[in-house]
């Protein structure tokens, strides 16, 4: 659901931008006064597991095929404003070094995956464990809340392409609509399960009943996430090679101005040698795809560290 260059107009792209933005630098301010180190160190490895699990392209139905988004994974597990920069820093790093999703149209798949999806995944789980506060509730919600977040961020694109005019607006939607509508059981089958394992293992880590994790070590969630990030990096070359469900339906169901996709200036050229999960010049895509994910899930990794070292010298020099 990452949308390219050419499929938006500025104005649309300047709104979405501003309001991304804004809500950035509240997020940035509310975890340097708020968050726990180590529901930080939590963010770290979650947004490199979100990067990694979304090159796992899924086939759909004929012809098309999805991905896990993890929006409303990130908002169950640490709350709104931390999901928030988890997000974006996985959205940045895949438009600039991977030429997935435009520079320019960065905002609005912020917006829509990095805002709307933690949000809406965040207060939908809140909510079920609100009513249930039991193991049943909190998977209950985190389904709900997963294939909710994708729906909506589905619908808000649609928006988007019809207030931009390259699409009709009533058939965009009902197309993106009724293509991630499927997607979404996958991202909430996922999403339920790896909320269960946390449940067994770690219930303290999810929601934010507990706004301080306990003082126990992180190493065998850190590990086993870590893991994960690493299996689905390995098996990225197994992913459906078919079109997205944004693009599916934008080209192949033809509603949208391919034409104005086509002629869209790319403000890095080809991509760089990362693009599309490959290594540029190496012949063996398996191994390509498993280096740029590895590369990738690291600088992801890496700059949300970086978040926790800098809060923790800010605390010091309190």
């Amino acid at each position: 659901m990452h949308i390219p260059e050419g499929m938006l107009s500025l104005p649309v792209t300047a709104v979405a931008g501003l309001v991304s933005f804004t809500t950035i630098a509240y997020a940035v301010s509310w975890v340097r006064r708020h968050l726990d180190e180590r529901r930080v160190v939590l963010m770290a490895v979650l947004g490199a597991l979100i990067f990694a699990l979304q090159m796992l392209n899924f086939p759909i139905q004929a012809g098309t095929s999805g991905h896990f988004a993890g929006g409303a994974l990130a908002g169950i597990l640490l709350g709104p404003w931390p999901a928030v920069l988890v997000m974006t820093t996985v959205l940045g790093v895949q438009a600039f070094l991977f030429a997935d999703g435009g520079i320019i149209a960065l905002g609005a798949n912020i917006l829509n995956l990095g805002i709307l999806a933690p949000l809406v995944g965040y207060g939908v789980h809140r909510l079920a464990v609100t009513l249930a506060a039991t193991r049943t509730g909190h998977l209950v919600g985190a389904f709900l809340g997963a294939w909710l977040s994708v729906l909506l961020a589905a619908l808000a694109v649609a928006g988007e392409l019809g207030l931009s005019g390259t699409a009709h607006l009533q058939l965009a939607a009902l197309a993106m609509g009724g293509t991630h509508a499927l997607i979404g059981i996958g991202e909430g089958l996922v999403t339920a399960a790896l909320i269960g394992y946390l449940l067994a293992v770690r219930p303290d880590l999810v929601g934010e009943t507990s706004p301080h994790i306990r003082r126990s070590s992180l190493r065998g969630v850190t590990l086993t996430l870590s893991t994960l990030a690493l299996l689905a990096t390995s098996l990225s070359f197994l992913a459906s090679a078919a079109p997205d469900g944004l693009e599916w339906v934008y080209f192949e169901q033809g509603i949208g101005d391919a034409q104005a996709v086509a002629q869209a200036p790319q403000l890095l050229g080809d991509g760089g040698p990362l693009a599309d999960y490959r290594v540029a010049g190496l012949e063996n895509e398996a191994l390509g795809s498993a280096l740029a994910g590895l590369m990738g899930l690291t600088i992801v990794g890496g700059l949300l560290t970086a978040v926790a070292w800098r809060r923790r010298k800010s605390t010091a020099a309190i």
